[in-house]
């Protein structure tokens, strides 16, 4: 499925490292690692797969022309797996699709080098996959990685998603998605011509072939870095992220009604990024301009999973007040 595979892959493992159990079904795990000068985390992620409960996986890190110390990291981690060096930055898109043709599980699961999983998350996901053929691809909350998560539950639903609702919102953190190989095959890998959502953009077109869901309860970490892709260029993250967001009614339509649906979407992100701007970023009066295009692509249908009307407009008086006082220099 990927034709670009001439850098040579390594294996490495500290010495006495066990080796992957003998397959057994259900089948194994593919975890494609790809990673981009973040020697200072990789090994937490690294770990946090070799203390899966689930143990018959295998690991392929793609290292995506770093030019840190992540070599020597992953190789003193202790952790088995793949290592690629690629020859030239392909993005996350083209590393990720690299790991997934040096793969050979039945399953994909994708994880950051800067995020980690909890030890139980890939037992209970494939758990629920299995449990239903009709799942192609399935997430699970994810917490911040100083957050002490509550407890899990093992016996938590599966929230499945269909194709209009991701079109409103995209439901699936990467981090956290593990999908079936076969349905990879259906529809393509990664769009690697895209620089943002090109995981968003996946995670649509498996929904428009069978179901995608998410696993209620917290499986995964992600960290909040000041020196990441986005950090202190939110704006135009924002901006390429409603773009791309505009272009789904010309992507899809032959989709009944997918005009009003990008509607909807668009406010849904309006919204949830003014309450960025104002609970984050502290730029009240952007977070009010944010909250009125909101309002234009009405009708907002449930934007932030807030089941109530009255919760919403509380929180946009709040907006409003805290740019007031902003303005007026008094204190909240």
């Amino acid at each position: 499925m990927v034709n670009d595979h001439a850098e040579a892959a390594q294996t490495i493992a500290a010495e006495g490292t066990a080796t992957p159990t003998q397959r057994h079904d259900p089948g194994r795990v593919s975890v494609i690692i790809p990673t981009y000068n973040c020697a200072r985390y990789i090994d937490d992620a690294l770990q946090s797969v070799a203390v899966q409960t689930y143990d018959d996986l295998e690991i392929v890190v793609i290292d995506d022309g770093s030019d840190d110390e992540t070599r020597a990291v992953v190789a003193q981690s202790g952790v088995r797996c793949t290592y690629v060096m690629n020859e030239r930055h392909k993005g996350p898109a083209g590393a990720r699709n690299h790991g997934i043709g040096l793969s050979s599980g039945q399953y994909i699961a994708f994880l950051d080098a800067d995020d980690a999983w909890l030890p139980n998350k890939l037992a209970l996901q494939i758990a629920a996959l299995e449990a239903d053929p009709r799942l192609l691809a399935l997430g699970s909350i994810m917490i911040p990685w100083d957050s002490t998560p509550s407890q899990i539950d093992p016996t938590a639903t599966v929230r499945r998603y269909s194709f209009s609702e991701m079109v409103i919102r995209n439901r699936l953190g990467t981090p956290t998605v593990v999908c079936r190989r076969d349905a990879l095959s259906k529809v393509g890998l990664f769009d690697e011509a895209m620089n943002i959502a090109e995981d968003y953009e996946l995670w649509l077109r498996l929904s428009r072939i069978g179901a995608v869901g998410r696993l209620e309860t917290p499986l995964a970490r992600f960290r909040q870095r000041p020196d990441g892709a986005s950090a202190g260029n939110r704006d135009r993250t924002f901006d390429l992220d409603m773009r791309f967001a505009r272009s789904l009614a010309n992507r899809y339509p032959d989709v009944p009604g997918i005009r009003r649906l990008v509607q909807q979407g668009l406010s849904a992100r309006e919204f949830e990024r003014a309450i960025e701007l104002c609970d984050v970023e502290k730029r009240y009066w952007q977070a009010l301009r944010a909250t009125a295009n909101s309002i234009r692509n009405w009708p907002w249908t449930n934007p932030l999973g807030l089941g109530r009307p009255l919760t919403r407009l509380r929180r946009v008086r709040r907006i409003v007040l805290d740019a007031l006082h902003a303005q007026c220099g008094v204190g909240v």
